[in-house]
Order: C-alpha cells, then structure tokens, then sequence
C-alpha cells in the first residue's frame, strides 16, 4: 500500500478536472488558474495518499474546496471594494453564492459575539442601527476617540476570524 505520486494522478484526472473546474467558472483562463491550486494541494498531500483509497473522489473533493475557496475571496473581496450590495445579483453561479454568502454571514455573526461586550455594542450600534460614531459615543456614554479605538479593534479582531475567506 504505497503512495501515488501526485504527476501521475493528476495527469490521470486532470482532462475531469478540468472539465470540472470549467463548468463552475465558465472562465478557461479561471479554471486554469484553479488547476494549478488544485495541483499545488495535491503535491503537498501525495506522501500521505494511499493506492488504496478512492483516489478520484479525493481530487474531486479538493477541487470542490478549491472552487468554495475561490468563491469565498472573491465575495469578499466584492463586498469590501463595495461591488456587490446586499441583495444584488452576483455573477457566479446562484447556488454557491448563497451557500458562501450564508457561511460568510455566519462567520461575520459568530465574529461579532466572540468580541468584548464594549467593542460588540459599538459594532451593533454601527451596523445594525446605523447610528454615527458620534451618536454612538452619546449613547454609550464614552468619549469618541474611545468609541473610534474600540471599532477599530474589533474590525481587527472581526478580520482576523474571518481570514479563511479571503
């Protein structure tokens, strides 16, 4: 029971791959890009695949990963240059953009509860009230340049939880 070494594999299912890849980005330049990524998993996973193993279905699973991974960059990278707005019609496929916009979501919410109580309420009041710094401040209690230092480290600590999507 030996390892498969990873040019053979991939020279072997990389046609499916490909094939694969393309239908979901409908991009050949796209879907070469994300065989690559594909390929650069494999190499650092060969030592520990076995001849044994259902060795197509493992490909087919990190090029899934690698296609939700992508998704997930490239949602967030849209949201952040403020391309695509809640309740926008996105332009990769529906079905995986609402699955990574669901988890993404999610995230940012479990995000959101894991910070302190002071930098959670300026977030809420920020983003779910709508209410200005400064009105935050009032409410709160706290002086601006306290409410301002507190955002700022919870948009720090909201980043790094959700670094796996970008």
């Amino acid at each position: 029971m030996g390892t498969v070494p990873a040019d053979v594999l991939l020279a072997e299912h990389a046609p499916a791959l490909r094939n694969f890849l393309g239908a979901r980005c409908r991009d050949d330049d796209l879907a070469a890009e994300l065989m690559q990524e594909v390929a650069a998993r494999l190499v650092r996973a060969a030592p520990r695949l076995q001849v044994n193993g259902n060795l197509r279905a493992y490909l087919f699973r990190v090029a899934a990963n690698v296609w939700r991974d992508h998704l997930r960059r490239d949602l967030v990278r849209r949201r952040g240059a403020g391309v695509l707005q809640a309740g926008d019609q996105a332009t990769a496929p529906a079905a995986d953009e609402a699955l990574l916009e669901g988890e993404l979501r999610h995230a940012v919410s479990r995000a959101v509860a894991a910070l302190p109580p002071a930098q959670r309420d300026v977030v809420r009041l920020r983003h779910e009230r709508g209410l200005t710094f400064q009105q935050i401040a009032d409410r709160l209690h706290r002086p601006l340049g306290t409410v301002l230092t507190q955002m700022r480290a919870a948009l720090e600590k909201i980043g790094a939880a959700l670094e796996d999507y970008r």
